[in-house]
């Protein structure tokens, strides 16, 4: 721990969100909550020999990407988002420079210009709140302190009227889901039994409640045509920029003739199912856990490497969407099936590289990957990479 104060100029902008500067002695030094160019003056709260944390104790100089960031809580400390402060063009060149960065060592890989399908706020289908003191908010930077919050703009307008909604409607303390149809239906999730829950349903677009083990009115909405998802469930927080994500798979992929064989993990509720089906794919999804409806393909259920190992070929192509965490796991059994063909869809640049190196290892040539900003005003980057038998 230290608590020296250094004057420091911020380069770049980190895979994490923060600034990246050097201090006077040379070390890697990282910043929250300032942009490339800004001259600051900033506390250590954290070192070592190969870098150093530090808090934001001023902007001496502000660079020429610095905005008045659009929401009031950022500035009381919100760290919902790492970038309101900005320019929105500075964020796309950041995300580009992650993703290009994290992917160096791919030797012969082109990367394409970001895609940008999202508007900058008001973007947000689906989110999560904590409830703490019946106060509804989010935490404050670097902290499990809860902000109570008013308004988001990240939010869709009414998916923010609902939360608003239940912020006075005295929820339980704990987490808060919410997730927008879109035909405009509203379903909540608190991890309690809730007394007020019987209550928000049938205002403001709320069509359900799920409070600890009881459901009120519907427990899930369709998201999408025929996906459907309840609040609790992973899901694309974006609209357009889900659209532009599927859109992307499906490019890199290409369509298929003549029965050609597609094996999908990490399926999920079938977000790329359907239009992988559309474009002539004889798929086999798999995940964890069954989707809720029918996805029009067969699904194989179990961890990843368990249902690898009981799949034999020939597979044509492997489409995977994986956690953060990356797939690892199931490299082996993607090398042993031999697909001619990987499209690789990644929230995490650094996992997709080395896992994407381990591929390159076992033969394969990673040739065009597809950044998108799924998420603005956040560190948040989408990719999709294509990968072929060498």
């Amino acid at each position: 721990m230290s608590d020296d104060v250094v004057t420091v100029t911020v380069t770049a902008l980190a895979a994490g969100g923060d600034g990246v500067a050097r201090d006077p002695a040379g070390r890697v030094t990282f910043v929250p909550r300032t942009a490339p160019g800004d001259r600051v003056r900033a506390r250590v709260v954290q070192a070592s020999s190969k870098f150093a944390r530090a808090s934001l104790e001023e902007v001496l100089e502000p660079s020429a990407s610095r905005v008045d960031p659009p929401c009031r809580h950022f500035l009381e400390g919100c760290g919902g988002c790492a970038w309101q402060h900005v320019a929105r063009s500075e964020q796309l060149l950041a995300k580009h420079a992650i993703v290009t960065g994290a992917l160096r060592k791919l030797e012969g890989l082109v990367v394409h210009d970001i895609a940008d399908p999202a508007p900058p706020l008001g973007w947000r289908r689906r989110a999560r709140f904590h409830v703490a003191g019946g106060k509804l908010g989010l935490y404050v930077l670097g902290t499990r302190r809860v902000l109570p919050i008013e308004r988001c703009p990240q939010l869709e307008p009414e998916l923010d009227e609902a939360r608003a909604l239940i912020a006075r409607s005295s929820p339980p303390d704990g987490e808060l889901a919410l997730i927008r149809s879109h035909d405009g239906k509203i379903v909540a999730g608190v991890e309690r039994a809730w007394r007020g829950a019987e209550r928000v349903v049938g205002k403001a677009a709320i069509v359900g409640v799920i409070a600890g083990e009881r459901v009120y009115g519907e427990p899930a909405v369709e998201l999408e045509a025929e996906l459907v998802t309840g609040p609790w469930d992973f899901a694309q927080a974006s609209a357009a920029g889900n659209a532009a994500l599927i859109a992307a798979m499906r490019h890199a992929l290409g369509p298929a003739s003549g029965g050609r064989r597609l094996i999908e993990l990490f399926a999920g509720s079938g977000n790329f199912t359907r239009g992988l089906v559309a474009d002539g794919w004889n798929v086999i999804a798999t995940d964890a856990a069954a989707p809720t409806r029918p996805l029009g393909a067969p699904f194989e259920v179990g961890p990843v490497q368990e249902v690898l190992a009981r799949l034999s070929g020939p597979v044509d192509a492997i489409v995977l969407d994986p956690p953060r965490t990356g797939a690892l796991e199931a490299v082996d059994g993607i090398v042993r099936l031999a697909p001619a063909t990987i499209v690789y869809v990644s929230c995490d640049p650094a996992t997709l590289a080395r896992d994407a190196t381990r591929l390159v290892a076992a033969g394969y040539r990673a040739t065009e990957a597809w950044p998108i900003d799924l998420m603005p005003q956040t560190a948040h980057v989408e990719v999709v990479l294509r990968l072929v038998s060498a």
